[in-house]
């Protein structure tokens, strides 16, 4: 172990790891770490399920908590199946989805566990209006905010994946379909 994984442990178990302006950790993990959560929304924007599906581990766990409703919980293999069913629909219902991450907030890191925070605004867009002017200005509207939690955990082959994560919204989902 090096001296700033060494440190970083440290000071995580000193209660100072999760400072928003600490500099021990490691830079190349951080950045994988930040690419990791990108790459989340930017995958499954682009219809890309299989390669979204290696950013998280086999046992992988959701939960989704939306307005009064009970949470809602899916791992593992129906994680996949469920989430690349929803992406598909979309896709059939004429909606290209597109999320907008920020406040990404590295809430701990040490060298093999993180816990990462963000806001995610999801803006369902209608395929048929893509170049039409009018209606992309006044039909384009941020529908959904949620607070998503990510559990991250890096494994022996050095690569960061999304163990579990939380998605907490905070208005309804609504979405915008094409008219077939």
């Amino acid at each position: 172990m090096n001296i700033v994984h060494s440190r970083a442990q440290q000071l995580f178990k000193e209660g100072i790891m999760n400072h928003p302006g600490n500099t021990e950790f490691d830079v190349k993990d951080r950045l994988a770490i930040i690419h990791l959560i990108n790459g989340y929304a930017d995958c499954f924007d682009k219809n890309e399920m299989d390669k979204w599906l290696t950013l998280f581990t086999d046992d992988i766990e959701c939960t989704t908590y939306l307005g009064d409703n009970a949470p809602a919980t899916v791992s593992g293999e129906a994680f996949g199946e469920q989430f690349s069913r929803f992406r598909a629909g979309m896709t059939v219902a004429g909606t290209q989805p597109m999320h907008a991450n920020t406040n990404l907030n590295i809430q701990e890191q040490t060298s093999d566990r993180a816990v990462a925070e963000a806001y995610m605004l999801y803006i369902p867009m209608e395929i048929a209006a893509f170049n039409v002017g009018e209606k992309t200005q006044n039909e384009t509207r941020i529908t959904g905010t949620a607070r998503y939690l990510f559990n991250l955990l890096k494994g022996g082959d050095c690569t960061w994946r999304i163990n579990s994560y939380t998605i907490t919204y905070y208005q309804k989902v609504v979405e915008v379909t094409a008219v077939l």
